[in-house]
């Protein structure tokens, strides 16, 4: 058998896979409710990443500088 799908074997497979995410989600819906909880952290997370780009008031941390590995003593 070939392993490399053909182009007939490729469309079959892709419909098959419309078909069952379509059947899918219609014995598993996606309640109005968790799509609104999703949304509002969604935005509350964006909101704060605007603000802190938006308030240079916060000063990002200094950056450490490397040092070099301590050789053991013999």
């Amino acid at each position: 058998m070939d392993e490399n799908f053909n182009q007939k074997d490729q469309l079959a497979l892709h419909e098959f896979s419309v078909r069952y995410r379509l059947a899918y989600a219609k014995q598993h819906p996606i309640l109005q409710q968790n799509l609104d909880t999703v949304t509002q952290a969604v935005r509350d997370q964006y909101e704060q990443e605007m603000d802190a780009k938006r308030s240079p008031s916060v000063e990002p941390p200094e950056p450490t500088q490397e040092r070099e590995p301590e050789e053991p003593e013999p």
